[in-house]
């Protein structure tokens, strides 16, 4: 049996989209944390963060984005200000991702916000106003395998921004 993340089979567009990993961090901080406090290790948006990382990077499942984040262990370390320098367990991740969190607040969230950033990148390329193309066509894997997103190189954990990330419509 296979075990996956959210969202597993999605397409990416044909071209790079830069984004801001501070905003991406600030919205993923507002996803509700329905872990028991007993035992934690890790901030929720840390490794909600380290999850749409490892998925933009083609990570499909728990043991992938474990494997992933542990060949980058220091530099995500480092990253998020982690008091150990150690990745969580697949285990862990499959814990969070199943348990610790209402997949779909994190579809909503993460889909909101690059369903923006493709807006903003579509007005600045071609003066349009729409609002973008659906989440399942803004980010995650396309049939042919390409990984096409780019991310900003930022400083975490960030500070929340006011209106970094909208909830209206929640």
């Amino acid at each position: 049996m296979k075990d996956t993340t959210i969202s597993a089979a999605i397409c990416l567009p044909n071209e790079a989209l830069l984004f801001d990993l501070d905003e991406l961090y600030s919205c993923l901080q507002t996803i509700s944390d329905q872990r028991s406090r007993q035992g934690l290790r890790y901030p929720l948006a840390s490794l909600l963060m380290m999850g749409v990382l490892a998925k933009l990077a083609g990570q499909d499942s728990s043991r992938a984005i474990a494997h992933w984040a542990k060949l980058r262990t220091q530099e995500l370390s480092q990253l998020f200000h982690l008091k150990r320098e150690k990745m969580p367990h697949y285990s862990t991740w499959s814990r969070v991702l199943g348990h610790g969190v209402e997949p779909g607040e994190v579809a909503e969230v993460v889909g909101r916000f690059f369903a923006k950033q493709v807006a903003e990148a579509r007005w600045e390329k071609t003066g349009e106003s729409s609002l973008g193309p659906r989440w399942e066509n803004a980010a995650g894997n396309d049939p042919a395998g390409r990984n096409a997103w780019g991310a900003s190189v930022s400083r975490l954990p960030a500070k929340a921004r006011s209106g970094a990330c909208s909830n209206a419509g929640r």
